[in-house]
């Protein structure tokens, strides 16, 4: 093979690797500063990390998406009734008060790399001030254990009883409304 050859396919090759280095930053972006996290819908968090394998070559980290442990969360479009039966928005309840807690400066998440939901989202323990967030919203009656989440039971049993949130009034489970069940 010529060098002249040589030099033309090193040339097309050069050409190829920074045209994907271009395609990458324009759908990476730059590597983030710090972690990023962002409420995508009722109880998905996408999370950005700051360093990854991409940050060593100027990339930005690609996306994960976050389910919080042990927790079920009302709908976003969902309702719940009231002390006088009246229709307030829980779900949007819910989602807002989610969105207040992932804004906190110190909000991070322990990953469980070992198990994604039936979504492929990753399963989280998430803390904003210290506090669990997943604890902080069965307490508030803003949601409710689910699946391996136990250690929520006692959580829930006291927001019953000092009928916070949603056990003010009446509600459909999160799992069930998803169903189909209603009021």
């Amino acid at each position: 093979m010529s060098s002249s050859r040589v030099l033309k396919y090193l040339g097309a090759l050069v050409l190829v690797l920074a045209a994907l280095y271009g395609a990458g930053r324009l759908w990476l972006g730059r590597p983030a500063a710090h972690d990023r996290y962002t409420v995508l819908s009722d109880d998905t968090i996408e999370f950005v990390p700051a360093r990854c394998r991409l940050t060593e070559i100027g990339l930005g980290c690609r996306p994960r998406f976050l389910r919080l442990y042990g927790i079920d969360l009302f709908e976003p479009a969902q309702t719940c009734g009231d002390a006088a039966g009246r229709p307030w928005p829980c779900g949007a309840a819910t989602a807002a008060r989610l969105k207040a807690l992932v804004a906190a400066r110190d909000f991070a998440c322990r990953i469980d790399h070992g198990y994604a939901d039936s979504d492929g989202r990753r399963v989280a323990f998430c803390y904003s001030g210290g506090a669990d967030v997943g604890a902080t919203l069965v307490r508030e009656g803003l949601a409710f254990e689910y699946g391996r989440g136990l250690q929520y039971l006692p959580l829930e049993a006291e927001a019953r009883a000092a009928r916070r949130g949603a056990w003010v009034g009446h509600f459909v489970r999160p799992q069930f409304w998803r169903q189909g069940a209603r009021d």
